[in-house]
């Protein structure tokens, strides 16, 4: 049994570097600006998240535990005031209506409006509709999310989507969403990244529950499709489109018939597995080493009024013996990188549209983040002009888009990354909480006022940073 091993291993190893021979990932391809046109009609957005922008989020379950010993986020810091977004948010959507922008999206932090089983906050709900208000009267489209990672401490401390009872509460709280806020809500979404939260706390243990337990992993991501499609059916009579904003990477093989097995396994679990049971009702999971399931989920069938896409890179996946997993994730050689070191590869957005609309006709597509880190602005221009010249190309070839949406109108809690990388249209200085335009903010405001892209003649009035005054 033991040489049998060690043959296995030598085995592998000698294919793992035969593949090295045949890695060539291809460049993407870049599309010339010539002023190009966009729809009538076409929603041109930016956002923000509840935790990630809010501040003073105090009932969830990440505050306690983003202030343990040793500190979880990279730089140290804890979410505190964030970005002061609940009290600052009339100058922000002030800011994105001016900017040319007639789609916004918030979301609703679930511990602050419910602090204690079936106890509402009133003064919290009252302030969300304030909110929601004010994008009304400035003529936004509205977007709504109801939960992204964090949970009620409560909710966490009875065993969090593992009990049934969470469950039970979710439904009451999306129904407490529905009545309150249907009359002033477009488009519906039940979660962001539900996948992300499956893999990252149940398979890795890097954020709460903090589990390293792939099998109660995969049984929540059925819980999670489960209560997707629960939601789906109370907010259907409150009006406006229901779905789900996820979290696509562009994976890609590194070429070799090993990279191809691996490749196939992490693309199915993290891109289409959940998505395929919202569309089809079925759940099948089949990863190496993990307790597979395949389940009927009726609630969950055909719960995509549309599907919310977040897209920031390509990965190239190669099968590796020495690493974790077996697996290698990173950017092809030479490729351009962001600050967090992912791969810019515009085209991955255009692929991974084409291929949503053949694997899910009927449904539309929001492109609802797409965002880069860079703290000098300096990639961030070329970055939107450069996907936005493809999600023109996809509307040209009839693709169901119906927005776009930078990720993110100022810069956020980056989530483990804390607040050093900065995505944001506006740096936000974190000492007095003001707004800096950036040059990447002159050239979205210049899209959404008039509905094309620039040409390229048009870039230097753009880019140039405005004459200073005096």
């Amino acid at each position: 049994m033991i040489i049998a091993g060690i043959a296995a291993v030598l085995g592998a190893c000698a294919l793992y570097c035969m593949s090295l021979l045949f890695r060539r990932p291809r460049p993407s391809h870049p599309i010339a600006l010539t002023g190009q046109l966009f729809p009538t009609g076409f929603l041109w957005g930016t956002g923000e998240d509840a935790y990630q922008h809010e501040g003073g989020n105090d009932r969830a379950d990440w505050y306690a535990w983003e202030r343990s010993d040793p500190r979880p986020f990279a730089d140290g810091s804890v979410s505190g005031a964030c970005v002061d977004f609940w009290n600052r948010y009339e100058e922000d959507f002030a800011r994105a209506s001016a900017d040319g922008q007639n789609f916004h999206r918030i979301g609703i932090e679930w511990s602050r409006v419910e602090p204690a089983p079936g106890c509402y906050d009133e003064s919290a709900f009252g302030h969300y509709r304030l909110m929601l208000e004010s994008l009304k009267a400035k003529g936004m489209t509205v977007a709504v999310n109801l939960w992204h990672f964090t949970l009620p401490a409560w909710a966490a401390a009875m065993g969090a989507w593992e009990n049934p009872e969470t469950t039970v509460r979710w439904e009451a709280y999306t129904a407490e969403c529905g009545r309150r806020f249907g009359d002033l809500v477009d488009y519906w979404s039940t979660m962001i990244d539900a996948q992300i939260y499956v893999l990252r706390g149940y398979f890795t243990g890097e954020i709460p529950p903090l589990k390293h337990d792939p099998a109660a992993g995969v049984r929540v991501l059925a819980t999670l499709a489960e209560a997707h499609g629960k939601a789906f059916r109370i907010l259907k009579p409150y009006g406006g489109k229901v779905g789900m904003i996820y979290f696509f990477s562009l994976c890609q093989s590194g070429g070799n018939p090993l990279d191809a097995f691996v490749t196939g396994q992490f693309d199915r679990i993290f891109n289409w597995d959940l998505p395929d049971a919202l569309h089809t009702g079925r759940l099948r999971v089949a990863i190496t080493g993990v307790p597979q399931l395949d389940e009927t989920i009726p609630e969950a069938a055909g719960t995509l009024d549309w599907l919310g896409i977040n897209y920031y890179y390509r990965e190239i996946i190669r099968f590796n013996p020495l690493a974790q997993g077996m697996v290698d994730r990173g950017p092809a050689p030479g490729a351009s990188l962001t600050d967090l070191g992912w791969e810019i590869y515009p085209e991955g957005l255009y692929l991974l549209c084409k291929k949503l609309q053949r694997r899910y006709p009927g449904v539309s597509l929001l492109i609802a983040e797409n965002g880069i880190a860079d703290r000098r602005d300096e990639k961030r221009p070329r970055f939107i002009l450069d996907h936005l010249a493809w999600v023109h190309r996809l509307l040209s070839e009839g693709c169901p888009i119906a927005s776009y949406s930078y990720w993110s109108c100022t810069d956020n809690l980056e989530w483990l990354d804390g607040f050093v990388p900065k995505f944001g249209l506006y740096r936000v200085d974190l000492r007095t909480m003001e707004r800096l335009e950036t040059a990447s903010a002159r050239l979205y405001r210049f899209i959404g006022t008039n509905n094309r892209l620039p040409s390229e003649p048009d870039l230097a009035g753009i880019l140039d940073p405005p004459p200073q005054a005096g």
